[in-house]
């Protein structure tokens, strides 16, 4: 627990130095630096299955997104993916043929899959950065992950009985999950408190509330999600670059699926 809580505390200390910097090319950085680790970790996982993933196409998936983020205007972005999504795909499959099926058809969904699991769902943290006032809104998408988390371990470990999803993950609970939702909620409500009052962009609580509830549950599904991979892998995490916590996609696994989810109600909240 010790090194948990010391390397959790560093790895925070690092990722809000990262966010305070006001350059987009650093947080296009950190985003491809991020979704590179990820691709590693995740192959590995699926090798170890006896699997095949073409590695080298979920790192070249990895730089187009990198191009869309940072290096490239806007005008030509939405080209950009335009070009570069069909002609992965057909490259995937190309190499496939061409190599006499050393890879299957299998190997090509699992390396298509990654690009979509985890470049691209890593992608919204740049996209909600890109916003006005997107360092302050971004912590939206950290403290849902983190706070689920961490609140559902708390209250799952003092209070929890009812298995959540044995079959995935035995430890957690139903309370513990209903406590990381509450975790959430009052994060974002503090965090809102805060924006409103320093930084001039608070946002109507009864949004806060129900965005904490739908990304407090989003959360726990990215977590479990992550946790089915493993389990299907046979692999108990996916690295060990952090200690105590794993490897990037077990310390992160529920940003995947709150950060699209927030810049989804972000969106939908400044049309309203």
């Amino acid at each position: 627990m010790k090194k948990r809580f010391i390397s959790g505390a560093i790895f925070t200390v690092i990722l809000v130095l990262l966010m305070l910097v006001d350059i987009p090319l650093v947080h296009t950085i950190l985003v491809f630096a991020l979704s590179i680790l990820g691709i590693y970790e995740y192959n590995k996982a699926f090798k170890n299955a006896g699997y095949k993933p073409i590695s080298w196409m979920g790192y070249i998936g990895c730089g187009a997104l990198f191009l869309t983020g940072g290096l490239v205007d806007d005008a030509n972005k939405v080209m950009l993916l335009k070009i570069a999504v069909p002609t992965l795909i057909i490259s995937l499959f190309m190499y496939m043929i061409l190599t006499n099926l050393k890879r299957t058809v299998i190997d090509v969904a699992i390396t298509v899959f990654s690009l979509l699991y985890i470049p691209f769902m890593f992608s919204f943290i740049k996209l909600i950065l890109a916003m006005d006032a997107g360092r302050t809104l971004i912590w939206y998408v950290f403290l849902g992950a983190f706070a689920s988390d961490t609140f559902a371990y708390l209250i799952g470990s003092k209070f929890g009985k009812t298995k959540l999803c044995p079959d995935i993950s035995p430890k957690k609970t139903v309370e513990g999950s209903v406590g990381g939702i509450l975790g959430v909620v009052i994060a974002y409500c503090i965090l809102n408190f805060i924006a409103g009052k320093y930084f001039s962009i608070g946002i109507d609580y009864y949004i806060v509330i129900i965005a904490g509830v739908i990304a407090g549950i989003a959360g726990q599904f990215g977590d479990l999600s992550a946790s089915a991979i493993k389990r299907f892998c046979g692999v108990k995490d996916f690295g060990n670059l952090i200690p105590g916590h794993g490897g990037i996609l077990d310390r992160f696994d529920s940003v995947l699926f709150v950060a699209p989810i927030i810049y989804i109600f972000l969106k939908v909240y400044i049309f309203i």
